[in-house]
């Protein structure tokens, strides 16, 4: 570092300041530190929804091919159980990117769904709304740590 630099080059410090930037400076890293924080809980959340997910869509598809007996709903189950999982693992490198996909995916199911039979729009709107929040909650988390970075 030279000499007479006012910032530290590598963390930006205020080395030559006053006592008011380098309290500012400390408060900063403390609210990023806490930030981050926050945001990691989110997107843990957001795995574990993915994970959730994959275990609704296998045990639904199983349950509807038990009383339908139509094969297709299981081999879509299992399908859908698949891709969650690989999104939930996906996450911890690219969380951004599996969450995202993964409420895309959900929200594509969805409208599926209510092309095939509008009624359930309705059916299980409490669940819906619950794995919709915490998939946008973690995908803007994440958003948020890949711009820090």
């Amino acid at each position: 570092m030279l000499d007479n630099a006012k910032f530290c080059t590598y963390c930006g410090f205020p080395e030559n300041g006053d006592d008011n930037e380098k309290a500012k400076f400390h408060a900063q890293r403390v609210l990023k530190k806490s930030q981050i924080r926050e945001d990691r809980k989110k997107i843990s959340s957001a795995r574990n929804t993915l994970y959730w997910m994959a275990g609704i869509f296998f045990v639904s598809g199983l349950i509807l091919f038990m009383n339908l007996g139509d094969i297709a709903v299981l081999i879509a189950g299992a399908i859908l159980a698949i891709i969650y999982l690989v999104l939930a693992y996906w996450s911890q490198k690219k969380p951004f990117a599996a969450i995202l996909s993964g409420l895309l995916l959900y929200l594509m199911v969805i409208v599926v769904n209510i092309i095939d039979e509008p009624s359930r729009i309705f059916e299980g709107i409490l669940l819906k709304i619950i794995i919709l929040s915490f998939l946008i909650k973690g995908m803007y988390s994440a958003s948020q740590s890949v711009k820090e970075q």
